[in-house]
């Protein structure tokens, strides 16, 4: 199956951590402190840092496993906290001195390791970093530049391409695949966290889908014209 191109994967990963500020997955509000564990577990369980779709780096395996342990310590971290001291701040506090050792690593490991802090929020129910980790990513506070984004992509638009938009509006993180795969057919990239499709007549437009646990991110990326996206 075809890769998506090293340009969409960084475009994609822009509309990513360009929101890691006002969102994250909420889906541990509703855990118990059992099921917190569990998660935990199961995210130190996982093995780190390694070539994915969206992540096309193949690390030195002394680097990967020091990175790893850096996130595997963090978390062990949150998971020996009380239930009464899971709270946001907290939680915020003990991802700073993680931040400050991945200061100085190389770009495309800073985004994965957001990633990796996008999960853990996550099983926190935490929301919004409150421009924590956007500042650390990118020097600001990059609240509105999604919003802003989107609105000179609509402006880019033909009225072809605001119908279709228009189309998906309806879209939902459960039904998005189906939806897009019954309008413009078979995805020409499918891998498990990622799904892009090209436009007939226009390869270069390039709607997709980025897969993280409950949440979808849909964008859609043209040569040159307009970036859009939206979580699901």
């Amino acid at each position: 199956m075809q890769m998506l191109s090293r340009r969409t994967l960084l475009l994609s990963a822009l509309l990513s951590t360009a929101s890691l500020n006002v969102w994250a997955n909420p889906a541990g509000k509703g855990m118990s402190p059992d099921d917190r564990r569990q998660a935990l577990d199961r995210f130190i369980a996982k093995k780190k840092f390694v070539r994915e779709p969206f992540y096309l780096v193949d690390l030195d395996e002394a680097d990967r496993l020091k990175y790893e342990a850096w996130v595997n310590q963090l978390a062990r971290s949150l998971r020996k906290l009380a239930p009464s001291r899971q709270t946001k701040p907290v939680v915020l506090e003990k991802f700073k001195p993680v931040l400050k050792k991945f200061e100085d690593t190389e770009e495309e490991d800073q985004d994965r390791f957001l990633w990796y802090l996008d999960e853990l929020m996550g099983i926190f129910g935490i929301e919004s970093s409150d421009g924590l980790l956007s500042t650390w990513r990118h020097g600001y506070d990059t609240t509105g530049v999604m919003e802003a984004r989107n609105a000179q992509a609509l402006a880019a638009m033909t009225p072809e391409e605001r119908a279709l938009l228009n189309r998906l509006q309806g879209m939902t993180a459960a039904n998005a695949e189906n939806m897009l795969r019954s309008t413009l057919g078979q995805p020409s990239v499918e891998s498990e966290l990622l799904k892009g499709w090209k436009l007939p007549g226009d390869p270069a437009s390039q709607p997709g889908l980025e897969i993280r646990g409950h949440a979808v991110l849909f964008f859609w990326m043209t040569s040159n014209r307009f970036l859009y996206g939206r979580w699901l």
